[in-house]
């Protein structure tokens, strides 16, 4: 689907240079896409295939942004504004449909279809209440039998009033999914709001959001110049756990979180506790957009004070001081941006979409969008200079004056960048198992010692155990460090497994010809960090402790006996969690790194074995034919030479001044 021109019109008015970074990224991008053409007609036989992989990654350099917060903050109205669509996305989403809307600005692939609702398919439906769901998880830890029977009616209900509502096309939507080729807001609420069965103008039938997984809508928009997913989600306080892991899942993949508060309560408990969990992701990932200034009597005034505040409670809770805070209203927004500024009856934009485009825009680019580019723009650089190499030594009798001749030598020298490159990893994975182990295990005992003793006080002063409650802000906390610094040394030391084995390889290249000097750097393959752990901003067993514990007030007397099933939930809760980062985390990180690292080696030995084949070798004439006349051969240098000079230049440094050239042109 298409914005329409008055919608084009009204995003320029509202931020009509809001995107510069992006728009110098796109060029950097495009100019990427040329050079990946050009190499599939001048590369040698062995890098073919990734070059072409290359080609199709390129164009899926993406941001995925998450707007969260609470009910009533106003995060959907923000969505439309950012896209210019006011009234798109239905602002009255029950909470407890939980529908992630993914809003796909300019997709690399044009979609066949405008919206997609795909539906829980049956085993997630059933999960829901089933024993091996979580709330059979919960159900088997210490005295959590009737918060899982609870929770269970809760989605009995959800499920009956689904099954009502839909009839016999209940178990028919179950797993699929529906598509439109057009849509506008009536059909979005269809899928996203529960909405009130006895509304005489709607159709209940018509209503699937109780099915609803998620929901995506294409659009193409100028305005984005390098592709954006603006995810809309209500939250992580979902009392459904299956949608409650959806939205984490979501959160997860997320590039950019935008926390959005109103500028009523900003920072209430609610928004605390959501900023703890996302700031799990790395706090450069988190943007404040505090919402609703129009309903601030003095607006100017008022949010300088609001700021203050809100820096005050980031640093009174030991949070980092750099999160950008935006103040704006999606009203005016809306509204073009505009809104009065002073007594003499100007207009300026104070809705705060501007200058969060420029944050959002910022961030998406040198943090999303660059990283990419120059990924794939080494990957290149290092297929264009093996191609170069094992082009030259076509041209030339034999070009290998060292121990190229030596088949034993090189065998051996291969073999040893294998088993280095594994014994590196393998005492790399130890290292970080024992590291994250200890240091999420001392979070807990650390927890559970301040917890109990706390547990312990409320019991022998007769204080109402129903209102007490474990403090597991400071635990998520604690976890979180320990995770990013698993995740931090991780990918430190994994940077240098690559750079010994890159420079191994880049030594036998050397050996091989006789020099005594690189060829070219080997730059090795670029890994992102491990995946954002969504297992801790999970409902917790401890989070639901003060209930069960209240209830056995008339059973225990002694404050030891609460203490001792308190102890027992918690050190349940603890190994789960350490069970899940090994094997999960830690391991998919470990097979993952070992993998790529594998295929960076293969690619490079296969080249060796180009240079080094003996004239007298069943594969040498078909090698060499396969490279063409010398001519051609010395013409695909020449075109080679020339990418690589091409690829040197493209940087974000150089794209944002030619980006200024063109546009003072």
């Amino acid at each position: 689907m298409s914005l329409s021109t008055a919608d084009h019109d009204q995003q320029k008015k509202l931020f009509p240079a809001s995107m510069k970074h992006a728009q110098a990224a796109r060029i950097a991008v495009e100019r990427l896409e040329a050079i990946a053409q050009d190499m599939q007609r001048l590369v040698v036989p062995d890098a073919l295939g990734r070059a072409l992989e290359i080609q199709q990654n390129i164009p899926e350099i993406k941001a995925r942004i998450s707007i969260v917060g609470q009910v009533k903050a106003g995060k959907t109205a923000l969505t439309n504004a950012l896209i210019g669509r006011p009234g798109l996305l239905p602002s009255d989403v029950n909470p407890w449909t939980s529908v992630i809307t993914s809003l796909h600005m300019n997709p690399s692939t044009p979609p066949k279809k405008g919206a997609v609702f795909q539906f829980f398919d049956k085993d997630e439906w059933a999960n829901m209440t089933a024993a091996g769901g979580r709330l059979g998880e919960f159900a088997g830890r210490t005295n959590f039998e009737r918060e899982a029977d609870e929770m269970r009616e809760q989605v009995r209900a959800l499920q009956s009033h689904a099954q009502n509502r839909l009839g016999v096309n209940f178990t028919l939507l179950l797993g699929n999914k529906h598509s439109f080729s057009e849509f506008d807001s009536a059909l979005i609420k269809k899928y996203v709001c529960l909405g009130d069965d006895d509304d005489a103008d709607v159709d209940p039938s018509g209503r699937f959001a109780d099915l609803t997984k998620s929901a995506d809508l294409y659009f193409e928009d100028s305005s984005f110049p390098m592709p954006v997913i603006l995810a809309d989600t209500p939250g992580v306080n979902d009392p459904f756990l299956v949608r409650e892991a959806v939205t984490l899942d979501n959160l997860a993949s997320s590039n950019i979180c935008v926390i959005v508060l109103s500028a009523h309560q900003a920072l209430s408990t609610v928004d605390i506790g959501l900023i703890n969990i996302i700031m799990g992701l790395h706090h450069e990932q988190v943007v404040l957009f505090v919402n609703r200034i129009d309903e601030l009597e003095d607006p100017k005034e008022q949010t300088v004070e609001i700021k203050k505040y809100i820096q005050r409670t980031l640093k009174d809770r030991n949070m980092s001081q750099d999160i950008p805070i935006v103040f704006g209203s999606a009203k005016w927004g809306a509204e073009l941006g505009l809104a009065p500024d002073g007594d003499d009856g100007d207009k300026a934009d104070l809705s705060g979409i501007s200058e969060l485009m420029r944050v959002l825009d910022e961030k998406s680019t040198n943090d999303v969008s660059w990283p990419a580019i120059e990924a794939l723009r080494d990957e290149c650089t290092d297929l264009v200079n093996r191609s170069v190499l094992v082009l030259d030594n076509a041209l030339s009798e034999r070009n290998v004056a060292g121990i190229g001749n030596d088949a034993d030598a090189i065998s051996l020298r291969t073999s040893e960048i294998y088993n280095t490159m594994n014994a590196d990893l393998d005492a790399l994975i130890n290292d970080v198992i024992e590291m994250a182990s200890f240091a999420m295990s001392d979070a807990y005992r650390s927890f559970i010692v301040k917890e109990s003793r706390e547990l312990s006080s409320a019991v022998t002063k007769g204080k109402g155990l129903k209102n007490w409650a474990p403090q597991t802000e400071g635990l998520r906390k604690e976890l979180f460090h320990g995770y990013n610094e698993f995740s931090n040394r991780a990918t430190a030391k994994l940077g240098e497994v690559i750079q010994n084995a890159a420079n191994s390889i880049s030594a036998l290249y050397a050996d091989i010809v006789g020099s005594s000097e690189s060829l070219f750097p080997v730059v090795g393959p670029a890994f992102e960090q491990p995946k954002t752990p969504v297992f801790l901003m999970k409902t917790m067993s401890i989070d639901l402790s003060a209930g069960w514990l209240g209830r056995l007030t008339s059973k225990q007397r002694k404050a030891t006996s609460y203490v001792a099933q308190f102890e027992k939930l918690a050190t349940e809760e603890m190994l789960s969690t350490v069970s899940e980062l090994k094997r999960v985390y830690i391991y998919e990180f470990a097979v993952q790194s070992r993998a790529k690292l594998q295929d960076f080696i293969d690619a490079h030995i296969a080249t060796i074995r180009n240079i080094t084949i003996t004239e007298g070798a069943p594969e040498f004439a078909q090698t060499r034919q396969s490279f063409g006349l010398e001519n051609e051969v010395k013409q695909r240098i020449t075109a080679l030479s020339a990418l690589k000079e091409d690829l040197q230049s493209i940087s974000r440094d150089t794209q944002g001044l030619a980006l200024g050239e063109q546009q003072n042109d």
